[in-house]
């Protein structure tokens, strides 16, 4: 189990060190080592460069070596049979401690160990070193530094610089924040990070006195949030935990910001190219997503559409184009848009070629009806409904009603055209009635019904 504990280390002098975490037991495995009364520890570090020393102590340590330079290797031996802790120290990497066993006549391999890259103190940050993450004009930018120990805020703040020069808001709490809402606190008796559960009301609270603060959130103010932007995040060795522990190196990491969450190197429409069966409501409003920031007027001059339509260009972000064509769309249509390279993005930058999409739409049907064809026991002055997915024209729909028996009644249109209610008079008992909807009824663009409909159903008796 890792775990992150502060140790103090004793040989003639006293030196101090920061141990960062333990190895998984399962990775020791033993072999014979006949011949020997004693033990060995054999093991590799994985950063050969970095001139690791390690430590094996019982209280005091017994003995230390450095790491072969070509190699990464390391041996202990005649090594007495009992517990160790072995620490391994480099600078500019994290401590690293874990408790192996030796036995007589044994050889106790602790495998290839990786350092840390992250100073003692630290468990994780946010956003990673070297990522790319997207500007949100809501959410703005957070840099977050999960800790191992309470933290004094004090130090940590003063330590925290970004590159370049912001203004932002320190949050600190005690639940170490995630930036996909997971949320973990720290369990004192096992030493660890442990998720909490996926019960509502189960995160936990956050805290305001300087004890057990772990975990600390800035917020960048909006007036620093530039997309296409590299910033760099340095916390120096001057923050230090509660109890006077410093870095025993800076963190420093970059990362960039960028416009779009689909795309960095293609143009994406929403339907997508070549989709089938668009929705003629679903997509009163086409939409174009650009990898960069654009120049609105030349990308809207520079847009075709057939069939030819009026429509009004939106821009709820500088990267994303919504085209909004008055209405639904024209059923049973193939619907094709151009942008030509003559669009520009903020920087005068033209596409490198022309962009192109295309769609078909759905067909004009009725989409559900109730009472559903086949249904029974209906009662004897119903509401029917007749649902269609587009706007219908009113004076094209009575003429091609009928239902049989014949029964008088009204229509009541809903949902701007888009759901006729029949109201008939008292119907007969135990009788099926058969509702027809013929193709003469039009749609908004007079594109006829696909097919003619029909459904039935049966009242229920006295």
């Amino acid at each position: 189990m890792r775990t992150f504990i502060r140790c103090a280390i004793v040989l003639s002098v006293a030196l101090c060190f920061v141990v960062s975490c333990t190895k998984e037991t399962e990775r020791i495995v033993y072999e014979n080592n006949p011949g020997s009364p004693c033990g060995k520890i054999v093991g590799v570090v994985v950063q050969k460069e970095s001139g690791a020393r390690i430590y094996v102590k019982q209280v005091v340590i017994v003995d230390s070596t450095v790491i072969d330079p070509e190699t990464g290797a390391f041996e202990f031996d005649s090594l007495t049979a009992g517990n160790y802790d072995m620490l391994i120290m480099a600078e500019s990497y994290g401590t690293y401690q874990e408790d192996v066993m030796v036995f007589d006549e044994s050889i106790t391999y602790v495998g290839e160990i990786s350092l840390s890259k992250l100073p003692d103190l630290i468990y994780s940050y946010y956003p990673d070193d070297n990522a790319e993450i997207v500007v949100s004009s809501y959410y703005g930018i957070s840099v977050i530094i999960n800790f191992t120990d309470a933290m004094d805020r004090e130090s940590v703040e003063e330590a925290f610089s970004t590159e370049p020069p912001t203004e932002g808001t320190f949050y600190w709490s005690q639940s170490i924040w995630n930036p996909y809402y997971y949320y973990y606190y720290w369990d004192e008796g096992w030493g660890n990070l442990v998720p909490w559960p996926d019960i509502p009301g189960s995160e936990p609270a956050d805290i305001t006195t300087f004890t057990h603060i772990r975990c600390l959130q800035y917020r960048m103010e909006s007036r620093y949030v530039d997309p296409n932007t590299e910033y760099r995040i340095i916390l120096s060795t001057a923050a230090h935990d509660t109890a006077g522990n410093h870095l025993l190196f800076a963190l420093e990491y970059r990362f960039r910001t960028i416009e779009s969450t689909q795309t960095q190197t293609a143009i994406l429409s929403d339907p997508g190219d070549g989709a089938e069966n668009v929705g003629l409501r679903n997509y009163e409003s086409i939409y174009v997503t650009f990898p960069k920031r654009m120049d609105q007027v030349s990308v809207e001059n520079a847009i075709t559409m057939t069939p030819v339509t009026d429509v009004i260009y939106l821009w709820p972000e500088d990267n994303k184009l919504k085209i909004y064509t008055g209405g639904p769309l024209m059923a049973d249509t193939l619907y094709v848009l151009t942008i030509d390279a003559t669009a520009k993005d903020l920087d005068g930058v033209s596409l490198e070629e022309p962009f192109q999409f295309s769609f078909t739409t759905e067909p004009f049907v009725i989409t559900g009806t109730f009472p559903d064809n086949g249904d029974v026991f209906i009662e004897r002055t119903p509401t029917i409904y007749i649902n269609f997915n587009t706007y219908v024209v009113v004076s094209t729909f009575s003429g091609a009603f009928s239902i049989s028996p014949d029964v008088g009644g009204r229509f009541e249109w809903k949902d701007y055209n888009q759901q006729v209610r029949y109201y008939p008079i008292i119907l007969q008992p135990l009788t099926k009635y058969t509702i027809s909807i013929d193709a003469a009824v039009t749609d908004y663009f007079g594109t006829p019904l696909k097919e003619p409909y029909e459904f039935s159903f049966v009242t229920r008796p006295d």
